[in-house]
Formats: C-alpha cells, structure tokens, sequence
C-alpha cells in the first residue's frame, strides 16, 4: 500500500524512516482493527529495502466514504458500487461539489431526503473528510498528552482511490483521494476488559486514572460524543499492577461554538457528561463482572471502586436551541 505524505506530524525522531524529504510511504498490512466506524483501521509496517530493526508497528487511520461502515448505513445507502461511484464522478465533472459543500455547511445534513446517489456520495465525503479533520486538531490541541494519554501523529497522508476512472482523472483528485493519518500503535486492551484482565485490587486505581484523564481532555474547548470504552486502552506497565491509560478516538468531537456564551457552553459540557460516560459504564461493567449468571450484583457490599462526579460543570438547566452536534 502506497501512502503519499500530505504533512509530517509529531517528533521526527519518534519514527526516523519518515524524517528527511519523504514524499511517499510503503507500507505492509499487518491486522484489520475491528470494528470499524467511521474510519477503518488498520496495523501496520514500514516496508523498506533494508530491514531496519526499528521499524514500529503503526496504526493507519482510513476516513474513507466507499468503506465506511458507520456512513454507509445512512438511509441503508449499502457499499458502494461502479454505479455510484460513475454518478459520483458525473457530479464532480459538473462541477456541483463546490455549491453542495456550501450547502451543506450552512444546512447540514437536513436536507437529505432530498439528495439523489450522487448528493449522498458527496454527503459521505464531506463527512468522512470532517471526521479526519477534526482528529488532526483534537490531536494537535493535546500535543502535551501525546506519546502518554493519546497516541502520537507522525503523518498525515492520502491514498489513491481505488476505482479506476478517478485515478486517471487528476482533475478529480481534491474530492476522490482518501484521507488517512499515520499514527503510535499502542499494545494494549479496551477499559472495559479490566474485569477480565487484571486482578479486582487494580480496578480502582486503573479507573481512577481514566477518570481523572478524561477530566483534563474535558476541559479543552470541544466535546467528545463518541466516548466507549472500546476506545480507551490499557497498557501494562514494567512494574507490577502499574498501567497507562490511552484515548484514541477522537473524529466524533465537536468544537465551540464562537456564539456559544459560557453558560451555553457549559450546559453543553453537563449534558454530554464525559466523565460520567467513562465512570457509569465502568461501574456497570463491575456490577455485572461481580454478579451471577450474567446478572448485575444485588448484594450489599460496596463495589471495587464508585465513580464520584466532578460536578464541574454543574449549574442551573439551560434550554439549549439547535443541535450541538
């Protein structure tokens, strides 16, 4: 798989085969990270001429509107097909992406029942594209988390689209390149597997850290409506009962609003309840490891460990207009 570099990120000795003038990368496909959302996923290596020893392991993130399996389910569109794609390339020949895209900034994706294949088309692109967008700014937001709580960017690239017509038509390549961004492959498990992983004497501690992480993430000027566990890691430390906790998704955020006033915003901050989303599903997850038979535990001891609320964002209701997301 060929990918060619939009723009280096991140330390140019965290990965030393992408410093220098390196316009393209080789790379091999090593795992498929399942399940895939709104990006695909992939582990992989570094193919060069001369093994290096150093070569990372490294995820590749793939905001792709042919593949996506999150965008596709809009209005049960299906995958897509020669048909599609030949209407998609008729749209962008016209010259009608420029319009839909103002279109859809100012109106989002309301109008849809509207939309013909080609405007749905054009719709996943738009999307997928925000998606990668927003990843590289949440991430550049938290370069001082980098390497330690998220994983670290080192490029940002694009692939070349696979049906044939649009890679013969330069003329196309703004809308039918695929978007993709190189980044740390971090070894670990999903949160919520601590219940399977770890002995009970470490949940506390473990949860605690994310909890406290996901605090600090949320104060910065953005929410986070993707939050899953799934989508935190856990890393075993050297020592024993030691871990390092790393969030990786972040496509699903949403910035500030310039007009949101500090009440608004914090209103948005209390509904969404980032921490309550890590902390709730953590408590849930105990309660069932601790019950029988598949059960929630009814006893009356306390849990290995209670989530405790901030309550930073507490305050009077606000009646919020328009759709935050």
């Amino acid at each position: 798989m060929i990918l060619r570099m939009n723009r280096r990120l991140g330390s140019k000795s965290a990965v030393p085969q992408l410093s220098g003038n390196v316009k393209e990368l080789n790379v091999e496909i090593v795992d498929i990270i399942q399940p895939s959302t709104m990006s695909i996923v992939l582990q992989v290596k570094l193919q060069q001429e001369e093994r290096h020893s150093s070569s990372p392991t490294m995820i590749l993130k793939i905001y792709d509107r042919q593949y996506s399996p999150e965008l596709r389910e809009f209005k049960h569109s299906g995958p897509a097909t020669a048909e599609t794609e030949d209407e998609f390339i008729a749209f962008l020949r016209q010259g009608c992406m420029p319009r839909f895209l103002l279109d859809y900034d100012e109106n989002g994706p309301w109008a849809h029942d509207e939309w013909d294949m080609p405007k749905r088309e054009a719709y996943f692109y738009a999307r997928s594209s925000l998606s990668h967008e927003i990843e590289l700014d949440v991430h550049d937001k938290l370069i001082d988390m980098q390497g330690i709580h998220i994983p670290t960017i080192f490029a940002d690239v694009r692939l070349s689209p696979q049906y044939a017509v649009m890679q013969q038509d330069e003329g196309l390549t703004e809308y039918t390149e695929i978007r993709a961004i190189l980044m740390e492959h971090i070894s670990g498990f999903p949160l919520h597997d601590i219940v399977k992983e770890t002995p009970e004497s470490d949940w506390a501690s473990i949860c605690n850290q994310a909890v406290d992480i996901i605090r600090k993430i949320a104060g910065n000027n953005f929410i986070n409506f993707d939050i899953k566990t799934r989508n935190i890691l856990v890393r075993r430390g050297e020592r024993e009962s030691s871990y390092q906790i790393f969030y990786l998704d972040f496509g699903e955020c949403r910035f500030r609003d310039p007009s949101d006033s500090d009440e608004v915003w914090r209103e948005r901050k209390r509904q969404k309840n980032e921490e309550g989303a890590v902390g709730y599903m953590m408590m849930n997850a105990m309660s069932f490891a601790k019950g029988k038979k598949g059960k929630k535990y009814k006893g009356t001891l306390p849990l290995p460990w209670q989530y405790e609320p901030s309550g930073r964002f507490d305050g009077e209701y606000i009646e919020l207009y328009g759709d935050s997301e």
